[in-house]
């Protein structure tokens, strides 16, 4: 089952990143943060028309307007803060973008894709939607 849901943004939200729900409002999401738990990623695209000069149109949904989130088993196109190769389960970097989750240590990893398609650093990629926590040292 592929799941789109449509929520408010309750804060800034670029295109194609991470988000979490807000628990502090009820249908609410903001960008997700470092390894935060996540429910999906945000739609692609700005929500303002760049008008060079103007408008600068940097985010996909500003806090109080409506966010489509693609929810697990959807595949859609994700931002990467890192290099990342097909295949690879995808965390939240600081700033809501897909980074390899960590394969050695203790901290629980929260992912929320994986990838599809390799890419570097600012790369957009395909990824399905797969929501999950792993502890690296215990696998």
């Amino acid at each position: 089952m592929i799941t789109e849901l449509q929520l408010t943004a309750r804060s800034n939200i670029a295109p194609f990143r991470f988000v979490r729900v807000d628990s502090a409002t009820e249908n609410g999401c903001v960008q997700a943060g470092d390894n935060t738990d996540i429910i999906g990623v945000g739609q692609g695209g700005t929500n303002k028309p760049e008008v060079q000069g103007l408008i600068s149109a940097s985010y996909a949904a500003e806090a109080g307007q409506p966010v489509r989130v693609a929810g697990v088993g959807s595949v859609t196109m994700l931002e990467v803060g890192a290099t990342v190769t097909p295949g690879q389960y995808l965390k939240s970097d600081a700033n809501g973008r897909g980074v390899p989750i960590a394969t050695t240590g203790t901290v629980i990893q929260n992912y929320g894709a994986i990838a599809l398609q390799g890419g570097t650093t600012g790369s957009i990629i395909r990824v399905m939607v797969l929501i999950g926590k792993v502890r690296p040292a215990l696998t």
